[in-house]
């Protein structure tokens, strides 16, 4: 055993590396290839620059490790939930900005200032409070404003955006760093995520004409980055690609990810099963012949789904071997018939590469009927994590 671990997630960061320079091409290339007409003049604003998103932890990846190999890859700035993971950044010594792509309550004013995070701010209860807090230590806070041009979420409406901005404007100790939105269909509608992205492009000309020029405009999420052209958008925000996965499947033929995340276990008991031999709760499976069978220590206790039951498969000795019956909350039970020898202690990949087998988060979704986002998530914010390259 080269860890102490019976179940546990490695994540590659050479991976992690591979991506973001795939991503940082992609943004360079658009940015360059659209029409100079089309582009802000850089006098006003800045050329692309990576806001990497690493909330949930980095979705189950570790957001202190991820953080800090993106910090040293160049990432311009970094996208968490909440004041509790941008505090843990700063912690850790990430200088750059820190945007709270939720939007803080009042109350939390004084923490998003004495750590310099910068929130998004969609009422003027909350400017009014940070307003308040940055006059008092003589501080500009920086802010981004959300404008909801069809996700239904945060933000400000399209129609009442314009207003709202001239109003956050006013505060004194306020300073407008960012403005963006939000796709919701952008992996099935483009029409619908074009006329979003018209609507932005609309509202920012409006303001370059009043001369309310904000730093940085920004939508294009890792769908929104793969297959769209934001003109006039000059920020970037990367979340499930940095990982190695695809928001879309249609992507995988123009960009070449590397998926960061494996999931692995031992076997700590094998037995023979009878003929007719019911598995797990329920007996939803019972054997069609005597059988082979292995038990390993993962359920959905650390996030392997009991959805999962009787439809996943695993991968020991480079060959796959079904989940039988019921995922238990701390265990499941395979079929090892197709192994040699199977022996305890042997270990198995549930996510992950081994030989010529791959099981990727995309095949677990499907089966799982989810996605990929909230495979990546489930196990890796359970299970212990070994960080390799």
């Amino acid at each position: 055993m080269k860890n102490n671990y019976i179940t546990w997630v490695e994540v590659d960061l050479r991976n992690v590396r591979h991506n973001f320079r795939i991503i940082r091409d992609l943004a360079l290339r658009q940015f360059r290839h659209t029409p100079s007409h089309k582009k802000i003049p850089p006098s006003k604003r800045k050329c692309p620059e990576i806001l990497a998103v690493i909330k949930a932890d980095a979705y189950g990846h570790g957001m202190a490790k991820v953080a800090g190999v993106l910090n040293k890859m160049g990432a311009g700035a970094f996208g968490v939930s909440d004041v509790r993971e941008g505090k843990a950044l700063r912690k850790i010594g990430i200088k750059k900005t820190i945007l709270l792509l939720e939007t803080p309550l009042p109350v939390y004013a004084k923490e998003v200032i004495d750590y310099n995070l910068t929130p998004t701010v969609c009422t003027l209860a909350l400017a009014s409070a940070l307003n308040n807090q940055a006059k008092k230590i003589n501080r500009q806070v920086d802010v981004h404003i959300k404008v909801d041009t069809g996700m239904g979420r945060l933000g400000v409406l399209t129609r009442d955006a314009e207003e709202f901005i001239s109003q956050i404007m006013r505060f004194s100790h306020v300073s407008l760093k960012g403005i963006y939105t939000h796709f919701p269909l952008a992996d099935t509608n483009s029409d619908f995520t074009n006329k979003q992205i018209a609507q932005l492009a609309d509202l920012i000309r409006r303001l370059d004409r009043q001369a309310k020029i904000v730093p940085f405009v920004h939508a294009a999420n890792s769908m929104g980055l793969g297959a769209y052209k934001t003109q006039l958008f000059n920020l970037v925000r990367p979340g499930l690609m940095l990982y190695g996965l695809y928001p879309s499947p249609s992507l995988k033929r123009k960009i070449k990810l590397k998926p960061a995340m494996s999931v692995k276990t031992r076997i700590i008991f094998i037995k023979q099963i009878p003929k007719g031999q019911g598995v797990s709760y329920g007996h939803v499976f019972k054997a069609p012949k005597d059988m082979r069978i292995a038990i390993l220590p993962i359920g959905y206790n650390d996030g392997y789904f009991r959805c999962l039951s009787n439809k996943a498969q695993v991968l020991i000795d480079g060959k796959r071997c079904p989940v039988l019956g019921r995922v238990t909350m701390d265990q499941i039970m395979v079929d090892v018939s197709r192994i040699k020898s199977p022996q305890i202690g042997m270990q198995v990949t549930l996510l992950g590469k081994e030989g010529k087998e791959v099981i990727t988060a995309d095949e677990l979704a499907c089966q799982a009927q989810t996605i990929n986002y909230e495979i990546v998530c489930s196990l890796g914010n359970r299970l212990p994590r070994i960080y390799t390259g």
